[in-house]
């Protein structure tokens, strides 16, 4: 698994960049951009892994496969990984098809995204926001 270094205290860059793709994803699903909304999600929760991963052990994941960053969350052993990771797969499975493909999301795609970016991402920050 490819991972790069980051210094354990600029873990709150990356919670912020959560934040602002948050409000990003709930911004674009007010004006009904469904394909936004999605994407804000991902990122939303990508952020927020990484934050997890700098504040825990000083790297975050870099490597091709979205889906990987999944083997380095588990070497955290934090309580409710496993429910956690399922929420961040289900947004990581989608990414492709939102960002590259010809399909659009749907008003359900989006519902979906945002319920598992708030949890991840609300979980992230109950740990680590004090």
């Amino acid at each position: 698994m490819k991972t790069r270094n980051v210094d354990k205290y600029k873990y709150t860059n990356y919670l912020k960049k959560s934040d602002e793709f948050f409000d990003s994803m709930n911004d674009s699903f007010a004006k009904r951009n469904f394909n936004a909304t999605v994407l804000n999600a991902i990122h939303c929760a990508m952020s927020s892994a990484d934050a997890l991963t700098v504040f825990y052990k000083g790297v975050r994941h870099a490597g091709e496969r979205h889906e990987d960053v999944i083997a380095l969350l588990n070497t955290l052993g934090l309580p409710e990984m496993q429910n956690k990771n399922k929420q961040l797969l289900s947004l990581l499975r989608i990414k492709n098809s939102a960002e590259y493909e010809e399909k659009l999301m749907t008003e359900a795609n989006a519902l979906d995204a945002i319920k598992n970016a708030e949890r991840f991402s609300g979980w992230v920050n109950s740990l680590l926001k004090e």
